[in-house]
């Protein structure tokens, strides 16, 4: 009598560790970018609730302390706008993008958006 063979195959096992290796070498990658994206939008909520200022100038030395002190250096000046809204306060958008290489010419790109209004 003939009995099928159960489990799984070294192939099959090799096929899974390569496919866990790649999900682990992906969000080892990751998590430092989110990481500061996370200090990105603490940043803006952190001017947003102690009123950054009645300046642009104001607003934009307060973002850059706080960008030094958690080392955050993905966002340039270029990347900070600002947008009169009603009431005469000021609306911040920090929009910036970020590339990281993942295996030879293929990338992953990561797009960050945060607004605030001050």
């Amino acid at each position: 009598m003939y009995q099928k063979q159960r489990g799984a195959s070294m192939w099959q096992w090799m096929f899974y560790a390569a496919v866990g290796f790649l999900g682990l070498y992906v969000a080892l990658n990751l998590t430092p970018i989110y990481i500061e994206g996370m200090s990105v939008r603490q940043a803006l909520a952190k001017l947003e609730h102690q009123g950054g200022g009645s300046s642009k100038r104001e607003i934009m030395a307060k973002l850059e302390k706080q960008f030094q002190l958690d080392q955050v250096n993905s966002v340039k000046k270029e990347h900070i706008k600002f947008r009169q809204v009603r009431d005469g306060k000021l609306e911040v958008t920090i929009e910036y993008e970020k590339r990281v290489p993942l295996i030879g010419n293929l990338y992953l790109l990561v797009d960050f958006k945060n607004k605030a209004t001050i």
